[in-house]
């Protein structure tokens, strides 16, 4: 009865865990977040707390660093001046602090990974699928075109950079679970036939380099050495070609500032020097605390003419960046701390997806503060949970 009822436990246990992963693509936060709290509540008497604190001990250190982006949101409070937005903050982190707390203070099976990944690719699919049927009725109906970009996203209800950070990684575990034949190829097929024309509608710039970067990673490590030269010659030339595609060439057109067109490189060049400005102003050292205020950055918008960027408040449009606003040049080496002890573990154990993974998010975070939306607080921390917790099996 025992071994029984622990069984019923880690079945629900673990699809608890799946609508976690589904749900992160659907539109809006809230069912997301129903799940996480479920998932949590559940987690409570799934083992016994003598478990938990031991599994917890000997995962500590995975533990305290992946959690520092929460621990930073706290250090920030202390001296913050826009206090009920740094509550707000602390929130919106707080799965820094749930998902490395449950997933390493229990014994996960060996093929959780491929599983969890699999269920995030079918909630892509999914919101991927619905936000097309959409656009076919839409344009059936003559009610307007939603084929790109950010008419595409009013669809999907999610912002473009976000869900092309879905669709790219949804791509790249399909094409690792076809390296390792985890999948059928039916159905690595059918999936791919929807992401991939998402992807190029989504025309997300950065989403190219980043599933580039990610593809190769997962070719270096899985497929000899002469097929790999081929691809470094090969990836490059296509991916550079996408470039090339109409989509793609409008998101390279001029944007408009107060009746001046801009090109994006002096669009984001100008933004950039308004935060660069803002962190001079700042304490260097702590920055400005937890959701501080930004009316100087705010002002430096209006003054270099952003009009969008000041009427709608932009963040940084740069995690780095991000992370220097909030607090200063000790927050920056913390969150360097943790990617850097998260890239030397995945190295180590030879994790070619967390490896990849890990890639895709940085090479994000080069242009958007992804960090800064559940969206993108939810991915990061479920997979590289999972990712760390699966390298303490393989340990």
């Amino acid at each position: 009865m025992k071994e029984n009822n622990q069984i019923l436990k880690e079945k629900i246990f673990y699809w608890l865990l799946t609508f976690v992963a589904i749900t992160i693509p659907f539109p809006a936060y809230s069912i997301n977040s129903q799940a996480i709290i479920g998932f949590v509540l559940f987690w409570i008497i799934f083992n016994s707390f003598k478990e938990k604190s031991t599994l917890l001990k000997k995962n500590l250190i995975p533990f305290l660093i992946l959690s520092i982006p929460f621990w930073l949101v706290l250090f920030g409070i202390i001296f913050t001046n826009d206090i009920d937005s740094a509550l707000k903050e602390l929130l919106k982190q707080l799965p820094f602090l749930i998902f490395p707390l449950t997933l390493l203070s229990v014994k996960l099976q060996n093929k959780t990974i491929n599983f969890i990944t699999k269920q995030f690719c079918f909630g892509v699919f999914v919101a991927s699928l619905l936000a097309l049927l959409k656009m076919v009725y839409f344009k059936v109906n003559s009610l307007g075109d939603y084929y790109y970009y950010d008419k595409l996203s009013i669809l999907l209800n999610k912002h473009t950079t976000y869900f092309a950070l879905f669709v790219v990684l949804g791509i790249l575990f399909v094409f690792y679970q076809l390296l390792n034949k985890k999948i059928n190829k039916k159905i690595a097929i059918v999936l791919l036939l929807i992401f991939i024309p998402v992807f190029y509608m989504l025309s997300v710039r950065i989403s190219v380099l980043a599933l580039l970067l990610g593809v190769f990673i997962l070719v270096a490590y899985h497929l000899k050495k002469k097929h790999v030269i081929m691809l470094l010659i090969t990836l490059p030339i296509l991916f550079g070609a996408i470039y090339l595609t109409p989509n793609f060439q409008k998101r390279f057109e001029k944007s408009t500032i107060e009746n001046t067109k801009i090109d994006d490189l002096d669009f984001r060049e100008l933004h950039w020097k308004a935060v660069l400005e803002t962190i001079s102003q700042n304490s260097l050292l702590v920055g400005n605390g937890t959701r501080g205020n930004r009316d100087f950055l705010y002002n430096k918008y209006r003054e270099y003419k952003l009009t969008a960027a000041h009427e709608d408040k932009y963040n940084a449009h740069n995690q780095f960046l991000e992370i220097i606003l909030n607090y200063g040049f000790i927050g920056l080496i913390l969150f360097l701390i943790m990617l850097f002890y998260m890239g030397i573990r995945f190295i180590k154990y030879k994790d070619s997806l967390a490896i990849s993974s890990l890639a895709v998010l940085l090479t994000f975070m080069l242009t958007e503060s992804i960090l800064e939306r559940h969206s993108g607080v939810i991915m990061f921390t479920l997979f590289f949970s999972l990712y760390l917790s699966n390298n303490n099996i393989k340990r």
